[in-house]
């Protein structure tokens, strides 16, 4: 099977993912937000290991509205994160992919 993954966020907050020919399951909500594990860069950048990362419910295909990054306990405007940790939109990208896949590998 190939590790392709969708995801979708329902109207209700329900982080929807699936592989490529299986079935949806929900990953995360936007009511608890989804822990991250950041990678080497942000860490040498101040960031901590892990960051939890809020999303907005609803959106299309393949979307994930992110909304504020949590860092140890504060609560940053995504933009302030990205900013103040030097971290690429890309690298934040690829950790919440890292969350999908783990999520679905559980499953």
């Amino acid at each position: 099977m190939s590790d392709n993954h969708f995801i979708t966020v329902s109207r209700k907050g329900e982080l929807m993912a699936r592989r490529r020919g299986g079935s949806p399951v929900c990953v995360a909500t936007s009511a608890a937000g989804i822990e991250v594990e950041t990678d080497d860069l942000a860490r040498t950048n101040g960031a901590p290991p892990t960051v939890r990362v809020h999303f907005a419910p609803g959106g299309g295909n393949r979307n994930l509205n992110v909304l504020a990054v949590d860092v140890d306990g504060i609560s940053l405007p995504v933009d302030a994160f990205l900013a103040r940790f030097t971290v690429a939109d890309e690298s934040l990208g690829r950790w919440i992919r890292a969350f999908v896949e783990r999520a679905l590998d559980r499953r």
